[in-house]
Parts: C-alpha cells; structure tokens; sequence
C-alpha cells in the first residue's frame, strides 16, 4: 500500500492549466510530497489563477477519509473545524445516509423480487 492525494481543479481555471503544463505537473508532484500542505496551504497559483486547485494532504492508503464539497471548497471531515465545515457536513451526510438507506432497500427489494 502506498499514498493517495486528492487534489480538486476548478473548472474556471482550466484554460491556466492547460497552458501551464509543467507548473502542473510541479504542482501535482508537490502535492503529492506535502509540500503545500507543509507550508500551511492548500493551493499554488497557476497563471493568472491565485488558487486553481484544493489539495488535502496525503493520506496512506490504509486510511478511510471523506470529503465533502461543498460551496466552492472541499471540506476533509476529518479535519473540518469551522462551525460552517462541521454543520455543513451534518447536514449533506444525514442526507447523504437517508438516500443510500432508501437505495439500499430497493436493491435488497430487487433482490427479494428476484429470488
């Protein structure tokens, strides 16, 4: 088992990426050794972009994380400490789980139809 890195790209700034190739793939390496996060943030600017990307910090394979988008940001429930973070997050996963449970009962009624 080894890391994973989650990096989100704003759509908006794509245009910069796409012609900033190699200050991409500087960013991408970077994010996967922690250097932003390292440094206390959770970006790098890229073209006329101050903040293209949200990076989360490398996590070893073995751990379980969700994340939760949100607004325009991406929220690491683990680590959410705002009471926006926390009570956004309450809210979209006590609606999140009413959902999968409805899901889950019609697979298991697809099911019993079924057999």
């Amino acid at each position: 088992m080894g890391y994973l890195t989650t990096i989100t790209f704003y759509n908006d700034a794509a245009h910069d990426l796409r012609n900033h190739p190699e200050e991409v793939s500087k960013l991408i390496y970077d994010a996967q050794s922690g250097v932003q996060k390292n440094r206390g943030r959770d970006y790098d600017p890229i073209g006329s972009h101050a903040n293209p990307v949200i990076i989360q910090r490398p996590r070893h394979a073995d751990d379980t994380t969700l994340y939760l988008h949100a607004g325009n940001t991406v929220i690491d429930l683990a680590e959410a400490d705002s009471e926006w973070a926390i009570n956004t997050a309450i809210t979209e996963m006590e609606w999140q789980l009413k959902n999968l449970i409805e899901k889950k009962k019609a697979l298991e009624e697809n099911k019993t139809n079924k057999g």
